[in-house]
């Protein structure tokens, strides 16, 4: 039986760490899409950058994908006053 290299895909949360598995072994996938199929449901987020963060609900989790929000929009009317009692331009 000769000896074969094979390159396969696992995941792990780029937060923590920890490495996604199924019944106590470490998972490998053959591609990308076949590594975000398993993680539908999981609570596992991989973002379009490939970053992966996983289920945990903590600061550190939290902190991770608030990072990946847009800035939150500013919006002041023309002749509205703003909270500073300027006039928006």
């Amino acid at each position: 039986m000769p000896i074969k290299p094979h390159t396969c895909i696992t995941v792990a949360c780029d937060v923590c760490g920890y490495t996604w598995d199924e019944d106590e072994y470490t998972a490998h996938f053959a591609d990308l899409n076949e590594a975000r199929k398993a993680l539908v449901g999981t609570g596992w987020t991989i973002t379009a950058d490939r970053k992966v963060f996983c289920a945990a609900d903590d600061i550190e989790h939290q902190a991770a994908l608030d990072a990946l929000m847009p800035p939150e929009p500013v919006t002041q009317t023309t002749g509205q006053l703003g909270f500073d009692g300027t006039e928006a331009s």
